[in-house]
């Protein structure tokens, strides 16, 4: 069962995280789905309430009112749409209804005939208390079985501005209003959503139920207080009225008292986790019970008779008889046991065989070895001498149970004799190398003492000093050579890799003394090298170390630290060194300082990519070619100018070349690859969507230092437009040449900054750092650290509460209480903001985790560290950009209200009047809608006066049947702010329609001139300048737009602005003269 569990626990807890991460991500999936629900709905009903209060504020302004016609007032109300889905009451100031669109002419407008005083007849409705402009809460039905209402309430303006003397109520049904957006939402299974006033009173919901209509709201927790609170958004867990629990999102309507929320069982939140783990466990268990009744048979069959027979054979080894034969069994740990034993029965029968056999080899070594052999006992008598001592003794000399100084004259005295007499008096092994005389010869001894004598081996080593000294002249010829080559040398000796040497050029090179090292695996700590990627070069990776090793030549680039700090690229070639049998007997490197040649590649390299960067940047097809024409790059242009790939289109020059420009073109190119001068020609090619185009085809010689051509680079400009137009053409040369040397001064810059630039990215964005388990010491932190901090690493690294120091003091506690709470698990996660020495503040998101060994145990803590102070700013400029959006809509809707008062007033009475506004309305809204279209893609930094004229009059550019255009428009460049542009805009429309109702365009020859210029006070004046039509006569009453042009214009327009309207024989004229702003700019709007 163990072994089940411990082969099954793993899959078990990887199924069981993967299975909570999955619930995590369930569980913000459902939240941000509520919350967003919420949001729409609560959106949605804001929108419709807007829409209700501006239809009642148009309906407001209606002359009929004004005037005090109630009658024609409640059938113009009893016509509007709003009738159909609202009931309309008309009241007084002191709330008594004087219209009830839901009630009879005879009841809800004063009788005929009576005076229009606005005094209701006797028995008229009256609200319960004064209106009051907005919107009501949940009111009851006003009789049993009626559905509940919701009143909007709405003042009429008075023009002379004082108080409002009449209100317009609004009643309509919210459940079936809004319960349709309810509907619409689609809300999940088992969710429910709602709409709650002030009181906490139900307005709608979904699921409909008949007793929700002005209940309390069924929530008692989080969801109640919000209510109360009147809390903007939120999402809590709560419990229902029953006491159910449950999660609910919620979202204030702005324009209102009311609050919609969006609820769902708590089970679809806090189950997701059991929901996911439940098969989990389940097949777990299952496999459990298979796995462990599959071992239990495995074992009784694999393992139990093997072990028996291992056990006969054990006890058979024990007594030393003969082993019983043992099968393979396919268990790998008793095969080998059995196998074990089986070695061991051979070995102990071999050993016999061997003692008996290692006197006869002992004897054969000693026979053919080239060194003397004598064993004396104490008193110096020869027991025994191998052959190779005889030869040397001679056969006249006496040999073996002869004294030793008998057998070797001369060999008690001088050093031989003193290393004799110091092994029998210390006890320890002795040499002597010295000239015998009596041999006339070198003689190398080595003298072992023992408990029963001593052991002589000496050799004749003439020849070795021989060869010894003419090894000491090649190498003081060799080390001369070393000192004066131009590059670094180490010489080694094999196989251990001790370095035996190096020369001058190496110790600069270093800038200290060259490190003798003892061995290859010493040349990690000795040498500080790097490869390309940043990795310490390992001792067998060095040249040097892989030619001892490999025997074969060895090559490597690497950068060094050399004693004064600095880094240096280095280039090594190593050899091995054979003696004269082909043996290794060590290696030779030789190092060149390539730093330079390796800075002139990287800008090699910076000068490619700029290159190839500006290629693919400007519009023009830029290639390239080796130097014999063999073209290697060309730039995205030439896929996009005739929709081939390169490679394809490079194949089929012969087609996408016009026929008869290819000879001449080929002719060119061949003459200038043959001279190295500059290739140009002009051919036709093929555009991808058909038809030919003119370009002209340049490519110059890149030359080297010694003015060999390197490659050719090329550009090809397509000059179709210009072809009939060669002083065009000139110019577009001049600045393509422009350009380049634009493009020549950037790269002068590019590379004056490449130090600061290498410099940059070298350093590491995020901080990185390591504990120790426990995280009391800090065992490494990263440079970026002092960047993001302001610290030095050393501080930190010395004392870790320089850290917690430098937390906000509003973080300090929460933050600390986390890194307390991870010591078990090593997992960290915080965000928190630090105050830097300098006084700034910095937000930062720290990330730990835990650094385990082989058997899952902590040794170390890791993580890393992010400045997310840009993520927290975005995140600060999103909510004010949402802001200034709430700020904008509102603004507009303001200018709506307005242009509905005023387009309402001067509609009249008459049947039509309602139509009339409608078009009127439509009209400006237009007009606004296409300014507001010029200023949106402009960023609401203004616009010209060109184009705000254009855009306001272009309903009517249409041409005269002669072709003419009967509006003509003209004048320098002139730049307004918004205010300035919405405002021309709605005058020029005004312009525009009078002259279609009442002047020049009335006829088909009527013609109108717009026309402005700069006057010397830096003012502009706009002349509105009508042809050709009837006279101008002076209205007898001023409508809206003489208003708007007169008074409201001038105010849009800004200080020193006027407007003066001439009504002349010849035509209805008008100048307006304002003050333009500089260039583009940001409009500061007010509400």
């Amino acid at each position: 069962m163990l072994i089940a569990l411990a082969a099954l626990l793993p899959v078990w807890g990887l199924a069981g995280h993967v299975a909570g991460r999955m619930a995590d991500a369930e569980r913000t999936r459902i939240v941000t789905a509520a919350q967003g629900r919420s949001r729409e709905l609560a959106f949605m009903l804001e929108r419709d309430l807007l829409s209700l209060q501006a239809e009642l504020a148009a309906l407001g302004t209606s002359p009929s009112l004004l005037e005090g016609n109630l009658a024609a007032f409640r059938a113009q109300a009893l016509a509007l749409p709003l009738r159909q889905k609202a009931r309309l009451r008309l009241t007084d100031a002191d709330g008594r209804v004087l219209i009830d669109t839901a009630g009879t002419p005879e009841t809800g407008t004063p009788e005929a005939g009576a005076p229009e005083t606005g005094a209701p007849k006797a028995g008229a409705a009256a609200l319960d208390a004064p209106p009051q402009r907005g919107i009501s809460g949940l009111q009851p039905p006003e009789r049993p079985g009626a559905p509940q209402g919701v009143d909007i309430t709405q003042p009429v303006p008075q023009a002379e501005g004082g108080p409002p003397e009449y209100f317009l109520v609004a009643t309509i049904d919210p459940a079936w209003l809004w319960g349709q957006h309810l509907e619409w939402a689609q809300l999940p299974p088992r969710w429910s959503a709602a709409v709650a006033d002030a009181a906490g009173n139900i307005v709608a919901r979904r699921p409909r139920k008949p007793e929700d209509g002005g209940a309390p709201a069924p929530y008692a927790g989080a969801a109640r207080n919000a209510l109360q609170e009147g809390r903007p958004l939120g999402w809590a867990r709560d419990n229902a009225a029953d006491g159910r629990p449950l999660y609910v999102a919620w979202h204030r309507v702005d324009s209102a008292p009311w609050m919609v929320l969006v609820s769902l069982p708590s089970q679809m939140v806090d189950g997701a986790l059991l929901r996911l783990l439940s098969p989990v466990l389940l097949v777990g268990g299952l496999m459990l019970l298979l796995f462990t009744g599959a071992l239990a048979f495995w074992v009784d069959r694999r393992m139990a008779m093997p072990l028996e027979r291992l056990g006969r054979m054990a006890a058979s080894f024990g007594r030393g008889v003969a082993l019983p034969p043992f099968p393979p069994t396919g268990l790998r740990e008793i095969d080998s046991a059995a196998a074990a034993l089986a070695s061991a029965a051979t070995e102990r029968d071999a050993l016999e065989a061997e003692r008996i056999a290692l006197n006869v080899r002992l004897q054969t070594v000693l026979e053919s070895t080239h060194d003397s052999v004598l064993v004396l006992d104490r008193d110096g008598t020869v027991l025994y001498m191998n052959g190779r001592a005889r030869a040397q003794m001679g056969p006249q000399c006496p040999g073996i149970g002869r004294p030793l100084h008998e057998s070797f004259p001369g060999w008690e005295a001088g050093p031989f004799g003193a290393a004799c007499q110091r092994a029998v008096a210390e006890g320890t092994p002795q040499s002597a190398t010295a000239f015998h005389p009596a041999l006339g010869r070198w003689i190398a001894a080595d003298i072992y003492p023992s408990t029963e004598g001593m052991s002589l081996f000496f050799r004749d080593v003439s020849d070795e000093r021989a060869a010894q000294a003419a090894l000491r002249e090649s190498e003081a010829r060799l080390k001369a050579v070393l000192e004066n080559v131009s590059v670094g040398m180490l010489l080694a000796e094999a196989p251990g890799g001790r370095i035996l040497l190096g020369n001058r050029r190496m110790e600069e090179i270093l800038r200290r003394p060259v490190p003798l090292s003892a061995a290859v695996e010493a040349y990690r700590e000795d040498w500080e090298c790097y490869h390309a990627d940043g990795r310490r070069v390992d001792g067998m990776e060095f040249p040097l170390g892989r030619a001892l090793l490999t025997g074969l030549p060895a090559n490597g680039e690497f950068q060094l630290r050399r004693g004064d700090g600095s880094m240096v690229w280095l280039r090594a070639a190593a050899a091995p060194v054979r003696d004269a049998q082909g043996r290794v007997t060590g290696a030779v490197v030789a190092l060149s300082d390539i730093d330079a040649e390796r800075r002139a590649a990287e800008a090699l390299r910076e000068s490619e990519l700029r290159f190839r960067t500006l290629a693919e940047a400007i519009p023009q097809i830029v290639w390239s070619t080796l130097p014999d024409g063999r073209i290697d790059y060309v730039n995205p242009r030439l896929q996009d100018f005739t929709g081939l790939p390169p490679g394809l289109a490079m194949e089929s020059l012969a087609r996408i070349v016009h026929p008869r420009d290819q000879g001449r073109a080929e002719r060119a190119w061949q003459r200038a690859l043959r001279r190295g001068e500059a290739f140009s020609a002009e051919l036709r090619l093929l555009r991808a969507e058909g038809g030919w185009r003119w370009c002209v085809v340049r490519a110059l010689p890149v030359r080297g230092s010694e003015g060999t051509i390197l490659r050719w680079i090329g550009a090809v400009t397509d000059v179709s437009e210009l072809a009939e137009a060669r002083e065009e053409l000139a110019r577009q040369v001049a600045a393509q040449t422009a350009s380049r040397e634009a493009a020549v001064r950037s790269a002068a810059a590019l590379a004056a900054s490449e130090s600061r630039f290498r410099r940059f990215a070298e350093a590491s964005p995020d901080v990185m750092w390591m504990t120790n388990a426990d995280g009391t010491q800090v065992e490494f932190i990263s440079p970026a650290f002092e960047q993001i901090w302001g610290i030095p690493q050393e501080r930190l690294l010395a004392d870790k509460v320089v850290w917690a120091d430098s937390i906000h003091a509003s973080d300090r506690d929460r933050v600390l209480e986390d890194w307390r709470g991870s010591l078990q698990s090593g997992r960290f996660d915080a965000e928190y903001r630090i105050l830097r020495p300098d006084g700034g503040m910095r937000w930062i998101r720290d990330i730990g985790f835990p650094i385990l060994d082989a058997r899952g145990v902590m040794t170390r803590r890791g993580g890393l560290a992010r400045d997310v102070t840009a993520a927290k700013a975005a995140e600060a400029r999103q909510i004010l950009l949402l802001g200034e959006l709430n700020h904008r809509v509102k603004n507009t809707l303001a200018t709506v209200h307005s242009l509905a008062l005023q387009t309402a007033r001067t509609a009249g009475e008459s049947p039509d009047a309602m139509p009339r506004f409608l078009k009127d309305f439509q009209a400006r809204l237009l007009t606004l809608a296409r300014a507001h279209d010029l200023l949106t893609a402009r960023t609401w930094r203004g616009a010209t006066l060109e184009d705000t004229a254009r855009a306001a009059l272009a309903p009517w550019q249409a041409a005269a049947e002669n072709g003419e255009e009967r509006l003509a428009i003209s004048g320098p460049a002139v730049w307004l702010a918004p205010r300035q542009t919405l405002g021309l805009a709605l005058a020029l429309h005004e312009l525009a329609t009078n002259a279609t109702k009442h002047g020049a365009l009335t006829r088909a020859e009527g013609r109108i001139l717009v026309r402005w210029q700069g006057l010397p006070d830096g003012m502009v004046q706009l002349d509105w300048q009508e042809r050709n039509g009837p006279p101008a006569r002076q209205p007898l009453r001023r409508g809206f737009g003489s208003r708007m042009l007169e008074r409201g214009l001038p105010a849009e327009l800004g200080l020193g602005s006027s407007v003066t309207l001439t009504y002349a024989e010849t035509g209805f004229e008008a100048a307006i003269r304002f003050r333009p702003v500089n260039g583009p700019q940001v409009e500061e709007e007010t509400a």
